[in-house]
């Protein structure tokens, strides 16, 4: 993790449009498409991550189950983007929002690994200055759309509590789609030990 820490400390996180979000994103997908393509084809994927947003499910989790709307609060509330920036260069993005006393966040685009982790860190600190009284912080992880494997994340103190596995891409793969959190408490108690 000070390797990390080494590589990424002067990249910085900020607040971006949307916009801005999805033409890096388009130009990180699909470099191979001409410009309105890959803007349209970032926008669709965007469209998809949303309505998965308001899907019902019947997760099964580690310590309790769900059934029901579980992302509908996020999907409702404003959203977001913070970018991670090399000097005027963005680098990366993420998609986030607040509710209640939790943060969700996801739909991250990056140069590298260690620039995901980067901007996942500098994020998680920023949702503790804006919303004080934070206490969960909630992802996705999609084995067909994101781009690192999951331990990115859960190298950072997230864990998988569900997961839904009858998933078939366009292509008629198998997806896994994990719904991760991140307790701010455990993860907190746990860096202090170290």
């Amino acid at each position: 993790m000070n390797n990390l820490k080494a590589k990424t400390s002067h990249l910085k996180i900020k607040e971006i449009e949307q916009a801005d979000a999805l033409f890096y994103i388009a130009a990180h997908k699909f470099p191979d498409l001409e410009h309105e393509e890959s803007v349209q084809g970032a926008i669709e994927h965007f469209k998809n991550f949303r309505m998965f947003m308001r899907e019902y499910f019947i997760l099964r989790g580690n310590e309790k189950d769900f059934k029901g709307k579980y992302l509908e609060g996020f999907f409702k509330n404003p959203k977001w983007w913070v970018g991670i920036y090399d000097g005027n260069k963005l680098v990366g993005t993420e998609y986030f929002t607040f509710r209640d006393k939790r943060m969700f966040s996801g739909f991250l685009f990056a140069d590298s690994r260690e620039i995901a982790q980067e901007l996942i860190t500098q994020l998680y600190e920023l949702g503790k200055k804006t919303l004080p009284k934070l206490e969960i912080v909630e992802t996705l992880h999609f084995t067909n759309i994101d781009e690192y494997d999951i331990s990115y994340r859960e190298e950072l103190g997230y864990r998988a509590w569900s997961w839904i596995d009858d998933g078939k891409d366009v292509r008629g793969n198998n997806y896994r789609v994990s719904f991760m959190k991140k307790v701010r408490s455990e993860w907190e108690e746990n860096n202090e030990r170290t």
